[in-house]
């Protein structure tokens, strides 16, 4: 398999991760779920991230992924059940499909778009999560 095919491979399963991320989302607006298991968040934010390993055009969704697996992952896999925490999650699945989705297309040989401001909002909306859990 060639590289490009390999990532365009990397890149629709970490899209299928976050339609399951999207699912759970879903699920639990409509209150058929009381919020969203950390745990299982941890595990699909973890797998985002190592479909990005290994191939530079992706290395920006592995940072990201990663960022999100630390704020979803809690000690005790507790229900994650906050308004602002299920945006922050949305926000988070949001701009990985974007980069996703935007690395693919150049792969393929189209245009890119400017997808940097989303991973700079992401990046410092996540990191203060972070700072945030840590006090």
């Amino acid at each position: 398999m060639s590289g490009r095919a390999e990532a365009l491979h990397r890149i629709d399963d970490a899209l299928s991760e976050l339609g399951a991320i999207e699912a759970s989302l879903a699920a639990a607006r409509r209150g058929d779920r009381p919020g969203l298991d950390r745990g299982d968040l941890a595990r699909r934010f973890q797998a985002i991230a190592h479909a990005g390993a290994g191939h530079h055009a992706l290395a920006p969704v592995q940072e990201l992924a990663a960022l999100a697996e630390q704020v979803t992952h809690g000690p005790d896999r507790n229900i994650l059940h906050t308004a602002d925490g299920l945006e922050v999650v949305q926000h988070a699945a949001d701009v990985l499909s974007l980069l996703l989705r935007d690395t693919g297309f150049q792969l393929l040989g189209r245009r890119g778009a400017d997808v940097t401001p989303a991973a700079i909002a992401l990046r410092q909306r996540l990191e203060h999560e972070l700072l945030g859990a840590r006090r």
